[in-house]
C-alpha cells in the first residue's frame, strides 16, 4: 500500500514537472516570437516577415493540421501561408477546424493540436540536420545513446539533469559553424531552425483551443507516469529517455531562438 502512494504521489510530481515545463516552453517562444517579429518588421518591412516565416509558418499550420487527422478533428478551412492577405489582417496562416467535444478522444486533442507547432516543430529541425547534416547529426547520435546507457543507472533527479545538460551541449557543439562539414548545408539548416523558432509560438486560439483538453491531457500524463512506475524501473528509464530527449532539443530551440531574438534586436537598434 506504502508503495502505491509513493507512485501516486510521483506520478503527480511528474505530471506536474512535465505540464510546467510544457508551458514555460510555450510562453517563452510566444514572447520571443513577438520581440523577433517586432525588429524584424521595425528594420526590413513586411518582406523580412515573409522570408522568415516562409518555413516556420508552414511548418505551423501544418503541424496543427497533421494532429487534427491524428484526433479525427474536421478541417474546416486553412491556409499554411498567407504573405498577400495577411498585409490585410496580419495573419500569416490559419487553421479551423472542429471536433465532437463528448468524444474524449477528439477533446483531448484539443490539447496536443494546440501544443502542435513545439512538438512538430522540434521534430522537423532534428529531421532536417538529419538530411542535411548527417556527419553532425551521427555524433548527436552518438552522444544521445552513450548517454542513453547511462539512464540504467540513474538513482535521482541529478544523474536525469547531467545526462540531459550532455545533451544540449552535445547539439549545440555540432551547430558551432567552424565545425561545418558543409558550409552551405550548415547555413541552410541554421535558416531553417532560424525560421521554425521564430514561429513557434503558441496564439491566443491555440491556446484557447489546448484549454479544453488540458484537463484530459492532465489526467493522461498522470496515468501514464503511474503506470510505468508501476510496471519498474526498466519500463520508467524508456520513459524518460522519451522526456529528457524532447525537452534537451526544445531547450536547444530555445536557445537558438534567444539567439536569433538577440541579432534581431542588434540589427534593430543599429539600422531601424
Amino acid at each position: 500500500m506504502d508503495v502505491q502512494m509513493l507512485n501516486l504521489k510521483n506520478s503527480l510530481v511528474y505530471t506536474v514537472v512535465l505540464i510546467l515545463l510544457l508551458f514555460f516552453f510555450g510562453v517563452f517562444f510566444s514572447v520571443i516570437e513577438r520581440i523577433n517579429s517586432r525588429a524584424i518588421n521595425n528594420v526590413f518591412g513586411r518582406t523580412g516577415l515573409i522570408i522568415t516565416g516562409v518555413i516556420g509558418t508552414v511548418v505551423h499550420e501544418f503541424s496543427h493540421m497533421l494532429f487534427c487527422v491524428i484526433f479525427g478533428h474536421q478541417i474546416v478551412d486553412f491556409s499554411l501561408f498567407r504573405p498577400i492577405k495577411s498585409k490585410y489582417d496580419g495573419i500569416m496562416g490559419y487553421v479551423n477546424h472542429r471536433c465532437n467535444i463528448n468524444n474524449p478522444y477528439q477533446r483531448i486533442g484539443n490539447f496536443f493540436i494546440g501544443i502542435a507547432p513545439i512538438i512538430f516543430g522540434t521534430l522537423s529541425m532534428i529531421i532536417s540536420m538529419w538530411i542535411l547534416m548527417p556527419s553532425e547529426f551521427e555524433i548527436v547520435k552518438d552522444t544521445f545513446n552513450k548517454n542513453m546507457v547511462y539512464m540504467s543507472n540513474i538513482n535521482n533527479i541529478v544523474d536525469s539533469f547531467n545526462i540531459y545538460v550532455n545533451l544540449v551541449f552535445a547539439i549545440i557543439s555540432v551547430l558551432n559553424p567552424f565545425k561545418a562539414s558543409n558550409i552551405i548545408a550548415y547555413i541552410i539548416v541554421v535558416y531553417i531552425i532560424y525560421s521554425i523558432t521564430t514561429h513557434m509560438d503558441l496564439s491566443v486560439e491555440d491556446l484557447k483551443n489546448s484549454r479544453s483538453g488540458f484537463l484530459l491531457f492532465f489526467l493522461l500524463v498522470f496515468l501514464i507516469n503511474f503506470v510505468f512506475l508501476n510496471l519498474g524501473n526498466m519500463f520508467m528509464i524508456e520513459y524518460l529517455k522519451i522526456v529528457i530527449t524532447t525537452i534537451s532539443f526544445l531547450t536547444v530551440s530555445l536557445s537558438f531562438a534567444i539567439f536569433t531574438m538577440v541579432i534581431s534586436l542588434v540589427i534593430e537598434f543599429f539600422f531601424s
